[in-house]
């Protein structure tokens, strides 16, 4: 008989610089994904847009802009991606700046499934945190 647990914070992993943010169900686990939130760093030279992908290990199922304009250099930025939540621009300055854009609500994913993104314009200066997740984990599905 599945589990369901009550919603929880799922840390992914910090990639490195230039490198796209990824997370993957775990084998027998099915997530109910609520919410996204990650930052991204930029120092000089690159304008990053990024872009929330939900597949399933090979086709894309759902993707949606982080934000409804470019990110700046010398920025950090905090996206997040939620039910409810409209797409805006970057709100805010240097290293406070923030960008919401909206998740369908009701969204499972199943094993094997990976919550990652597509940046336009990415480069060797911009630079991800650790992306949190706010899911229903489902386990024994």
């Amino acid at each position: 008989m599945p589990h369901v647990s009550r919603p929880v914070q799922i840390n992914g992993t910090d990639p490195a610089a230039n490198t796209e943010f990824s997370a993957t169900v775990p084998d027998g686990t099915t997530w109910q994904l609520k919410a996204v939130s990650v930052s991204l760093a930029q120092a000089a030279s690159q304008t990053p847009l990024p872009i929330l992908i939900i597949d399933d290990g090979t086709d894309v199922v759902f993707e949606n802009f982080g934000s409804t304009t470019v990110q700046a250099v010398n920025t950090t930025t905090r996206y997040t991606w939620a039910p409810g939540l409209t797409l805006s621009g970057q709100v805010g300055a240097t290293t406070n700046v923030h960008a919401t854009a909206a998740l369908p609500e009701g969204l499972t994913l199943p094993s094997g499934w990976r919550v990652r993104s597509s940046t336009v314009g990415i480069g060797a200066n911009s630079n991800y945190g650790a992306p949190s997740l706010y899911v229903v984990a489902i386990t024994g599905t």
